[in-house]
């Protein structure tokens, strides 16, 4: 996925090249550094890419694939990234010899902090209370006639938080296991980063591949980074095999029209299988279980049916693979029972744990860094050769951020009085929720708390 060799991004150290902003710790001359951070944050050089769009802050050139069309990669080297971290662990931070960030925080910090101020200032107008009708897709996986394979449109409200609007939209919608890994969202028109507070998914250690930070997602919604029809923006899930997606404006609904509710219109193609590799990777895959030999299909199945977001969705099951399977029912119904949740906790992302006991599935949260109070929840896989377990740690109390349990709505949210867990937009909406399906939960709900 990443290039080898020379990187014109690269920069050299040892050459007398002095930063124009960050400060380098005794020792270090800022070699496998890339150039941008010799910059100034306010005036460094942004790379556009030959398709007119910025990633990754515009912080590095990004190419074509030869024989592809708009997709390609950017030019940075997994060695040498990977090398300057590993190098500067040992002068900056906890582990090092200065009190200094690294370079590449420094700059980063102050990139975010005007990013967060221009933000602020943005008139979003009424933006926020209308719907949008979005498309998703994933480049690179492609029908023959080159149009994409795996897609889905579908309504939701421009105010959707973009925490929650991955979290129980984005993830059920496409069929990806919640909480399981990291995620970014990109604005294609400047590059700025969005993406979880504090995410301890175990792919977030090569965050330094895909931009360095990133905003909080929770403090920003739709509308800040798509406000016009024709906009894309990117969600990339996984930030170890870089699954991409593109989501595009195909019409913004008048307020009048709008009521926040989200609804699954159409779509094409089942979901990659976590942990599959990427775009390019998922669609070798599927040229495998097309003409590969009956052996090449077989293990490649098992393989599939194996991950925890086909057995969850219960796809396992299916008799014949069929990459082209997508139902619309089945996927607003995922989407609503998310929304009928709490919001999932970064912080306490799904890990995988062999214990040294049977009875060894409790682990102090404090562990990984969680200080305030959670419920563990544990998860087996449903293959027989994995010894081990899953484990979520959920945060006690209401979400910051929420929609409508009953329709998806971010608007004018009130709390269930009684579990104080759920939250509605509209009396109607709450009395609804609570005849299928509240009533018995939040009972269980107000008994949990009370033993607690």
């Amino acid at each position: 996925m990443f290039g080898g060799g020379a990187h014109p991004t690269a920069g050299t150290g040892g050459n007398g090249q002095q930063p124009a902003f960050v400060k380098f710790a005794p020792g270090d001359h800022g070699s496998l550094l890339l150039d941008v951070f010799f910059q100034h944050p306010d005036t460094y050089q942004k790379h556009v890419g030959p398709d007119g769009r910025i990633r990754s802050w515009a912080s590095s050139l990004y190419y074509i694939k030869e024989g592809e069309q708009g997709y390609g990669h950017e030019d940075i080297d997994y060695r040498t990234t990977t090398t300057r971290k590993m190098q500067s662990q040992m002068t900056y931070g906890p582990l090092g010899s200065s009190s200094l960030a690294r370079p590449e925080e420094q700059f980063m910090k102050a990139l975010l902090a005007r990013r967060k101020r221009e933000l602020k200032a943005a008139n979003l107008g009424d933006l926020t209370r209308r719907d949008y009708v979005l498309k998703i897709y994933m480049p690179e996986i492609l029908k023959e006639d080159g149009e994409p394979r795996i897609w889905r449109r579908f309504v939701v409200s421009g105010g959707m938080s973009f925490d929650v609007f991955q979290d129980k939209v984005l993830a059920p919608l496409m069929g990806w296991w919640r909480n399981f890994h990291g995620h970014i969202f990109t604005d294609y028109r400047d590059g700025t980063l969005f993406g979880p507070r504090n995410c301890q998914s175990v792919d977030m250690m090569h965050i330094d591949l895909s931009g360095y930070a990133y905003l909080n997602e929770e403090e920003y919604c739709i509308a800040h980074v798509l406000s016009e029809v024709g906009n894309i923006m990117k969600y990339q899930y996984d930030l170890g095999d870089h699954f991409d997606h593109d989501i595009e404006v195909e019409h913004i609904l008048p307020l009048e029209s709008s009521s926040g509710a989200i609804k699954v219109l159409a779509g094409s193609g089942i979901c990659p299988m976590e942990n599959g590799g990427g775009n390019s990777k998922w669609s070798r895959t599927l040229e495998t279980m097309k003409s590969g030999s009956t052996k090449e299909k077989r293990d490649q199945l098992k393989e599939i049916y194996r991950e925890l977001n086909y057995t969850q969705r219960g796809w396992n099951l299916r008799p014949q693979f069929d990459p082209d399977y997508f139902d619309v029912a089945e996927t607003q119904n995922a989407i609503m029972t998310a929304l009928g949740t709490k919001g999932s906790y970064p912080a306490g992302a799904r890990v995988f744990k062999i214990p040294m006991s049977l009875e060894g599935f409790s682990v102090d949260p404090q562990m990984r860094g969680i200080r305030r109070k959670t419920t563990s929840e544990i998860t087996a896989p449903v293959d027989s050769e994995s010894w081990g377990y899953f484990e979520e740690l959920k945060k006690d109390g209401k979400d910051r951020n929420s929609a409508c349990a009953a329709c998806g709505s971010p608007h004018d949210l009130k709390q269930c009085a009684g579990c104080k867990q759920r939250f509605y937009c509209s009396a109607a909406c709450q009395k609804g929720h609570w005849k299928s399906t509240h009533k018995q939960e939040c009972e269980d709900l107000q008994k949990q708390k009370r033993s607690t």
